[in-house]
């Protein structure tokens, strides 16, 4: 119970990775905001689990392309749960798209979500954190293609590697109130995104063979680093820790190949 009498937020909460963490932060005693978009069953069974084990959730949905909704949800949050500690920016869009295919409603859908609503929900809120005295902590996930490209994935590894460009800019402005902001940096972790890769038996060894430790990571690994820092890294800031099975260690998975002018 390290994180009792704490309160979080955490979005894309409904399944994976941010399923995962908020399930971790409720067992160590921290009350939870679940935020969702569409997922609205799958977000009242994470609520169900959590208060089942003698934990608090509360349920927030949002559409986090939309600025004002970015924004409202943590105004509704912090209402409903009388302030909020920590921040668990995990919700974003992915999927590949060779650069001479990507027009402008491919890179608007990226940014509105990964960027622009990210960056909205974490300033609302921490004018929240400021303005009642709250030294709290923000976390967002981002990617290994926000460090290294990957084929096909250059339109969403640059809105990742803008919140890594960002969030180390607020951790300066918002470190002389005591509030610790850092990025996780996540590589190929087993989620309904990624099943089309760790579902087809080819397509997992050829990334497998990419990854030193020669697996896919699972959500709950994510999730324990995470809560791990939360209750532990009172000194931590403006870092980008890695979490990758060793992945950016290795040349990757992949070959370029000539684009198809005949399609």
């Amino acid at each position: 119970m390290r994180l009792k009498h704490k309160k979080a937020l955490v979005t894309g909460a409904s399944g994976g990775i941010g399923r995962a963490i908020a399930l971790q932060l409720a067992r160590e005693g921290c009350w939870v905001g679940v935020h969702y978009f569409d997922k609205e069953e799958e977000a009242k069974q994470v609520q169900t689990e959590i208060e089942n084990q003698g934990g608090k959730a509360y349920l927030f949905q949002a559409d986090l392309s939309e600025v004002a909704q970015a924004k409202s949800i943590a105004t509704a949050a912090w209402e409903a749960m009388q302030g909020i500690d920590y921040l668990v920016n995990n919700a974003g869009i992915s999927y590949k798209k060779h650069f001479l295919d990507v027009d402008e409603a491919d890179v608007d859908a990226f940014m509105d979500v990964n960027f622009k609503g990210t960056f909205f929900l974490s300033q609302t809120l921490a004018h929240l954190m400021i303005r009642h005295q709250i030294e709290g902590s923000i976390y967002t996930i981002t990617s290994v293609n926000a460090l290294r490209p990957g084929l096909g994935l250059s339109t969403y590894g640059a809105t990742k590697g803008a919140l890594e460009t960002l969030m180390k800019g607020v951790a300066m402005e918002l470190a002389p109130h005591q509030i610790r902001v850092n990025t996780i940096a996540l590589g190929a972790f087993e989620t309904d995104i990624t099943a089309p890769v760790w579902q087809n038996p080819t397509l997992l060894k050829e990334v497998n063979d990419g990854i030193p430790m020669g697996r896919f990571g699972q959500p709950y690994e994510a999730a324990a680093v995470i809560v791990d820092l939360l209750s532990s890294g009172s000194y931590l800031t403006g870092a980008s820790i890695t979490l990758d099975g060793g992945l950016l260690l290795m040349r990757g998975y992949g070959k370029p190949n000539l684009y198809d002018t005949e399609k």
